[in-house]
């Protein structure tokens, strides 16, 4: 605070100077008077603002910096808790043409001879959704996680990758952007 009332007690000065100055170059020369006393003015207006600045706005803001420092709560939207919840989003497959939900969580057994698609994720917003059968990769140039429409079969996945030391389990995982909301697990069997 003291180095800024220097600087106001300087500027102060200043423009009483310029007045001065611009009173005398009024008497000698009116042109070029008229244009040093505008200058002057703008150079007054300047330094008012900062004078206002530094007396009235900064003690303000000094008073309410204690306020930063006290919890702040985050108040999520009620479409972002919808969005979270899990028992109304199904993972849509399609089986052999026969189109079957399956809400996140649940565990679905099919056939190793059976070959099914990831079609859909009903009940949440398509943007940013990517869903990743762990152990296959749909697109073997680009292994972008992105499984939808992809055929997958028992024999194209890798058994390394399976939940269970049979090789029968494998997850489905269904994220937002890079967060994870929820998973369908596979179970084939003979």
């Amino acid at each position: 605070m003291p180095k800024e009332i220097g600087i106001v007690i300087l500027l102060i000065s200043l423009v009483f100077l310029m007045y001065v100055l611009t009173s005398i170059l009024i008497l000698i020369k009116k042109k070029k008077g008229l244009i040093a006393l505008s200058l002057t003015l703008i150079f007054t207006f300047f330094a008012c603002y900062y004078l206002y600045l530094v007396i009235y706005l900064k003690p303000i803001t000094k008073k309410f910096e204690k306020y930063s420092s006290i919890e702040k709560v985050i108040i999520t939207p009620k479409i972002e808790k919808e969005k979270v919840k899990n028992n109304n989003l199904f993972l849509v497959l399609n089986l052999n043409g026969d189109i079957i939900k399956v809400a996140f969580g649940d565990e679905v057994e099919i056939k190793k001879n059976v070959s099914f698609i990831i079609t859909d994720v009903d009940g949440i917003e398509k943007e940013n959704l990517k869903v990743n059968f762990i152990g296959f990769v749909g697109n073997p140039k680009f292994n972008d996680g992105q499984d939808i429409g992809y055929k997958i079969d028992y024999k194209k996945i890798k058994k390394n990758k399976s939940l269970d030391s049979k090789n029968q389990k494998y997850e489905i995982e269904i994220k937002k952007g890079n967060k994870k909301i929820g998973s369908v697990y596979i179970k084939f069997v003979d």
